[in-house]
């Protein structure tokens, strides 16, 4: 599947939780917590493309499973039902690649990768489709998972992949700086580290408990978002907010592709969540191409129907 573009640039241009009406995006997320498990929803509805749904997911230790359920706004019936894992770290890929690519503006660029799991994989994978790659960095806690993210990676891209022994030595040759970590609790990102890098994307931290940069880094940089929940939901961007950053300043990426070929003066960073919005269109896309391959499974709908007063 093609990384080049993000599943569509209506997606990009609706913030969440926004008032409803026609053509608009609407979204609303739950999360439970247990005591081995936990569980996330999130539910929206794009009334321009006559599809509402959701995508869940919950873990328990390790394990994580992802569905996204689709159906048609207009009559409530069931599309189908997509495994979202892919989808996940596809969408969040693909936008981000399309944001260093405005940003890049047609110029090569050498990347740092912090982390080594399938989103810096993909994310690695999504800029080389979308611009001009001529090598890149990596760096992970774990020695053998950057080693193998190197040599894998380099091998899948055709281009020049060092692993390193220490963030710092990921940085300082840097033009792009993808981040992609699980990072929980204390940020390891701040303004004095990546002040010289032009262009940051992180898309690691998801939750307010998740931290990839310090709040610093965030006042003096054009900051480009797919999601306004990107700095209201995010820890990273919650500390922003603490220190007396202004989060209405950011960007949404849709209208940052509106504006004219991107400054590689001006230190920008993109910040990602993810919004279901991305997931639902995506989802679209993967069933009506399972339709015309002949792909999936064909199943009877379950849900029983109910006709309300």
């Amino acid at each position: 599947m093609s990384t080049r573009c993000p599943p569509s640039r209506w997606a990009l241009r609706r913030p969440r939780r926004r008032a409803t009406g026609s053509g608009q995006g609407r979204e609303r997320a739950v999360q439970v917590n247990g005591d081995v498990s936990w569980s996330r929803i999130l539910a929206g509805s794009l009334t321009e493309l006559d599809v509402t749904g959701y995508k869940e997911f919950h873990r328990v230790g390790k394990r994580v499973r992802y569905h996204i359920h689709l159906f048609r706004e207009s009559t409530g019936d069931a599309l189908g039902i997509v495994d979202g894992r892919r989808v996940t770290s596809l969408r969040t890929s693909s936008t981000a690649a399309i944001a260093v690519r405005a940003w890049a503006a047609g110029r090569s660029v050498r990347v740092g990768v912090i982390g080594s799991g399938e989103e810096a994989r993909e994310g690695l994978r999504a800029l080389h489709g979308a611009l001009d790659v001529t090598g890149a960095s990596v760096f992970s806690p774990t020695p053998a998972n950057r080693e193998t993210y190197a040599q894998s990676m380099s091998a899948a891209l055709g281009i020049d992949i060092q692993s390193r022994d220490c963030q710092e030595d990921v940085l300082p040759d840097a033009d792009v700086l993808y981040v992609a970590t699980s990072s929980k609790g204390k940020p390891f990102l701040g303004l004095a580290e990546i002040r010289s890098i032009p262009m940051v994307a992180a898309v690691g931290a998801t939750q307010l408990t998740d931290r990839e940069l310090r709040g610093d880094v965030f006042p003096d940089a054009t900051v480009v978002v797919d999601a306004i929940d990107a700095v209201l939901g995010s820890g990273d961007g919650a500390e922003a907010i603490e220190q007396g950053w202004d989060p209405q300043s950011a960007v949404l990426l849709g209208d940052y592709l509106d504006r004219p070929a991107g400054d590689g003066a001006a230190r920008t960073v993109f910040k990602s969540i993810g919004s279901v919005e991305q997931d639902l269109v995506l989802a679209l896309r993967l069933l009506e191409a399972a339709e015309d391959q002949g792909r999936g499974v064909l199943v009877n709908p379950i849900g029983s129907l109910r006709l309300m007063r």
